[in-house]
């Protein structure tokens, strides 16, 4: 029996997944869309959209700082840990802007080796915090779709693309 178990093996070893995992994610943020069968989408799906999330709340440390300067409270401790987010209130109340911007940085750099245990190409982790995750400020989830496109010719597997929604441009 499966109970409580999480994840999907896709009947390989836990390394073989694991980069597997990595492989598809990196090759998503490259292009923005890839063609794969749609048990390896679904399980990459729920990973890639976290590094979105990730990217989007904590990656910008500009973003940071005006929010604690509007004094959106709520907000922050929705996007941020909440000893980050005390962190931040705290210096702001100090009136320590080198401290706080300090924090705010140490923040974006914090969330991007995050994601760099993910994707370990350079040019696609920049890619992801400064081009994809603006483009999904407001937008509260759902960055990927799934669209199937038929059987496959040798074995029938079902094959879909995975792509990144369209967001607004920020």
């Amino acid at each position: 029996m499966r109970h409580r178990v999480a994840g999907r093996t896709l009947g390989r070893d836990t390394k073989h997944r694991k980069h597997l995992r990595r492989n598809l994610i990196t090759e998503l943020f490259r292009h923005g869309k890839i063609k794969t069968t749609e048990a390896k989408a679904k399980a990459v799906r729920g990973q890639a959209e976290k590094l979105i999330t990730l990217a989007r709340n904590r990656g910008d440390a500009e973003r940071l700082l005006e929010l604690v300067e509007e004094g959106d409270e709520a907000t922050l401790r929705r996007m941020l840990t909440n000893a980050q987010a005390e962190r931040l209130l705290r210096l702001h109340q100090e009136d320590d802007v080198e401290g706080l911007e300090r924090e705010a940085r140490s923040i974006a750099v914090h969330a991007q080796r995050l994601a760099a245990r993910e994707i370990r190409d350079r040019d696609v982790l920049s890619r992801l915090f400064h081009d994809i995750a603006p483009r999904y400020i407001n937008r509260p989830g759902g960055y990927t779709r799934i669209v199937r496109i038929g059987p496959r010719q040798g074995d029938a597997a079902s094959m879909v693309y995975l792509m990144l929604v369209e967001g607004e441009e920020a």
